[in-house]
């Protein structure tokens, strides 16, 4: 499974800092496949590997703000089954008016009421970042500060069309992933010294496309890889679970993509500790 964890090209392997002074780690959307940064945070705690400054979209923005606010991976592992996250009609709720998309985030905002107790980005554990795009002017955002944390993460997951966009101020919000679905920009302006990303999205060969929504899904896929090709370049790891026979709706296989993200964290980390005991 180490075969399949990418560095940065330029590195021409693992690269290995034995005391970096600030890590990064960005955590890419992907519906139900970011389950699997859950188990990535479990073996990113079992090697005891610290990180300072987390960035997150969509569902790497819902899993990276709980996890910025204390919950340790098997937490929030057992928060998704508590709240019944695993199911996808517990997920979403159905919106009265389809002008603006199929359902609300109406469910994601309670769980979030229910878990975090405050509304501010500054009283979080660890620095935060989540990605958003800017629906009117149609540009992406980086928010790592100010008093509207919730808002800002359900933002960061609202998939247009698929859910209504979200209205901050005058200005409407929808999925960062539209624009950059590997959150790294901010740990460089953060001047992380090791950026890690974990990308749950891609784009396996499929012979034949059929139904509206595969389309729609395989199409936003598509899109969503184009926009991260080189970002995940500035990574100085980048960490690409096989998860093609998931897809961002399999919410009840909740345990079985933590199992692979889990999977991949083990085999690289003991990579990542292997490469800095030949260096020293």
């Amino acid at each position: 499974m180490a075969n399949n964890i990418k560095a940065d090209a330029q590195n021409g392997g693992l690269k290995t800092k034995s005391k970096p002074q600030k890590v990064g780690l960005a955590l890419s959307g992907g519906g139900a496949l970011g389950y699997a940064h859950i188990g990535f945070l479990q073996a990113m705690k079992e090697y005891k590997f610290e990180v300072d400054v987390v960035s997150g979209t969509s569902m790497g923005s819902i899993i990276g703000v709980l996890y910025c606010a204390g919950f340790t991976p098997i937490e929030i592992l057992d928060l998704v089954d508590k709240e019944n996250m695993n199911k996808p009609l517990n997920v979403i709720k159905l919106n009265s008016s389809f002008g603006k998309g199929f359902f609300t985030h109406d469910k994601l905002a309670k769980v979030l009421e229910k878990n975090i107790p405050h509304n501010d980005f500054s009283k979080l554990n660890k620095k935060f970042y989540c990605c958003v795009t800017n629906f009117n002017n149609a540009t992406y955002k980086f928010v790592g500060q100010g008093n509207l944390l919730k808002e800002y993460v359900i933002a960061s997951a609202s998939i247009p069309v698929i859910f209504e966009p979200k209205t901050i101020g005058k200005e409407q919000y929808v999925d960062g992933g539209v624009m950059q679905n590997l959150p790294v920009k901010p740990l460089i302006d953060e001047k992380c010294d090791l950026i890690i990303g974990v990308d749950v999205i891609s784009v396996p060969n499929q012979k034949e496309v059929k139904g509206i929504v595969n389309i729609f899904l395989r199409s936003l896929a598509i899109s969503i890889v184009s926009n991260t090709e080189n970002w995940a370049k500035k990574c100085d790891h980048l960490i690409t679970p096989n998860l093609e026979n998931y897809t961002i709706t399999d919410f009840e296989k909740a345990h079985e993509l933590f199992d692979i993200g889990y999977e991949y964290g083990k085999a690289f980390f003991e990579d990542y500790y292997k490469n800095i005991d030949k260096s020293n």
